[in-house]
Parts: structure tokens; sequence; C-alpha cells
């Protein structure tokens, strides 16, 4: 319900969940939801007819909630913005830097391919960065809306349970081909060069969960796309830049989880601290050499991926 929460204002929220139960608006437990919206809050409450949050009846019920369907800006009362929110907000800001930066038509495509247990080709390759995040037709929509692929175990095109880094990497590798296969150093359209940015908390986490009611099955012990420093390189990274692909890799700290609950799922939580540590080696050891960041805050999201994207045109551009 974090997600859907996250979605409301929260004064409205609050109000709703604190009132008392009445006839109109009958409740299980004060504080509480209206019991018309328990019944499947965990799989049908998503923004709905006249943009409300309902359990499929129309706004005019009175218990119906105003959602949003992205949360750009921190701090406002009628979302909470998460970081996936941030990050697509940071996405947008990237193709105005990338707009601006043009020398030619089409000199870039840009697609964005959220994971969890399956690489999802959300948005393929375009050249079309360029238009509003209020239309649903454009990459700058789904970059304004990333955060609706969170993991609610409902998309058979992600998947649901762990995140599966590697095999992101591994799929994301059988997208860039150039000719045979070649990659190519961006001399012209027919041989581009690819980058792979890569935004992650580098938890790797090799559980899965069956879409949508189906059994948990695997480790749910977080662990690196190295095994915890365990390999001497990450594989599908190599195989990345073997073929001259740049990886540039941006690390959103995970944050420790507090306070730790020992007895839910094997003790998760002090696996998932314990992990910690480890991650930033093991992305640095996947980014392309100089080609690593780190960024925590809505704005330090940005300003980084705005710098990978700088970065990657020095690195990019022809000489005569």
């Amino acid at each position: 319900m974090g997600y859907i929460y996250s979605r409301l204002g929260q004064t409205a929220l609050r109000n709703l969940i604190n009132q008392a139960s009445t006839v109109s608006i009958p409740k299980t437990t004060v504080p509480g939801l209206p019991t018309a919206m328990l019944a499947d809050l965990n799989t049908n409450v998503t923004p709905g007819a006249n943009n409300s949050l309902i359990t499929g009846n129309t706004k005019s019920k009175p218990y119906s909630l105003t959602a949003v369907t992205s949360c750009p800006i921190d701090g406002t009362d009628n979302c909470i913005q998460l970081r996936l929110d941030a990050v697509g907000y940071a996405v947008n800001q990237l193709f105005v830097t990338a707009n601006a930066s043009m020398k030619v038509t089409d000199q870039f495509r840009i697609g964005l391919y959220p994971f969890i247990r399956y690489l999802y080709a959300y948005f393929p390759l375009t050249s079309a960065i360029n238009g509003s995040p209020t239309n649903s037709s454009t990459i700058n929509y789904a970059a304004a809306n990333l955060a609706s692929l969170l993991d609610t175990n409902v998309s058979a095109n992600l998947g649901s349970g762990g995140t599966h880094i590697d095999t992101a990497l591994t799929s994301v590798n059988g997208l860039i081909s150039s000719g045979s296969g070649a990659v190519g150093d961006g001399s012209t359209a027919s041989t581009p060069q690819p980058y792979v940015f890569l935004v992650t908390d580098g938890a790797q986490v090799p559980q899965i969960k069956g879409v949508p009611n189906g059994a948990w099955n695997f480790s749910n012990h977080a662990t690196t796309i190295d095994n915890q420093g365990a390999l001497a390189t990450v594989p599908a990274c190599e195989t990345l830049k073997g073929r001259g692909i740049i990886i540039s890799v941006l690390y959103i700290p995970y944050q420790p989880i507090s306070p730790v609950n020992t007895t839910f799922a094997g003790d998760e939580d002090t696996y998932a601290n314990n992990n910690i540590p480890n991650i930033p080696p093991s992305l640095q050891a996947c980014a392309s050499p100089g080609f690593f960041y780190t960024a925590n805050s809505p704005t330090d999201i940005t300003a980084a991926l705005n710098a990978m994207f700088n970065h990657a045109l020095q690195t990019a551009h022809i000489t005569n």
C-alpha cells in the first residue's frame, strides 16, 4: 500500500483514515480506510475514473481521493516523491540537456528499460526525446511515470520478487546490435556508440514470485552482482564492455533498514543491511573506467544524470 499512499494528497488521506465510521462510509476500524476499499486494495486500487483512487467505482463515492500519476516535486502535500519519481524527473531533465546538445538531427536515441525479474522494454529506443511529460505517447511521459513500474506483483512483463540486475544486463546486451553485432564509434547513423546507464541501489536479490498470486522461490538474502566480492569480474558487465559498450552507473545508496525485524522472512533485514558495504565496489567493477557516480537527493540525482550524459558526450565526440 506504500506506493498507493504515495500518489495521494497526504492531508486528505490522513483525514479519511482518521474520520469516524458512518452509515455512508462504514469502517471496520478507526483509524482505518473505509470497508469498501479493503477487499482488493493491494491489486485493484489505481488511479481510475475521473482521476480518483478507488475500488472500481466512480469519483462520486464519498471516500474517493484524487491521485496523481507522477510526483516530480519533493515536499508537496499532493503526493510523496519516491526516489524513482526523482529518477524519472531527472531523466526528463537529461532529455532537456540532450536536446540542447544536439548538433545533427536524431543524434541521440534513448530508451527506458526498467527491470525486476525481467528487463522490460517500457519505452524502446527513440530519437523523439522532446515531447511533453503529460502526453502519454512520449518517452517524456514514460520517464515521469517510472514509479508506476514498482513491483506491485501484477506485471508479467517485469515479473515480481527480487532485483535481478545481472539478468537485466544480459538482456540489454541482446538488445544492442549494430550490423553483425559489432559496436560502432558513433561516426554515422549506422555505427552508433551505445551507452548503458544503469541506475540502481545495487542490491541483487535472486528471489522470484509468481505473478500475481504465485509462491515465493529462491533466496531473499541480498547480495551483489559480484557475489559480495567473490567474483573477480562481473560477467554480464564484462560482456557489454568487451563489445565496446560503455556502462555508466549511478548508484543511489541503499538505505539501511531500521528497526530491523530479525524474525521476518529469515532475517531478511539483517542480510540487507550487512550487504550495503559490498554494493559500491561491485558497481564500480561493473562500470566502465571513470563512469561510476553516486547520488541520493533529488537534486543530486538530476545533477548526476546530467553529468553522466555530458561525460558520454565528451567520450563520444568525433575528431577530424
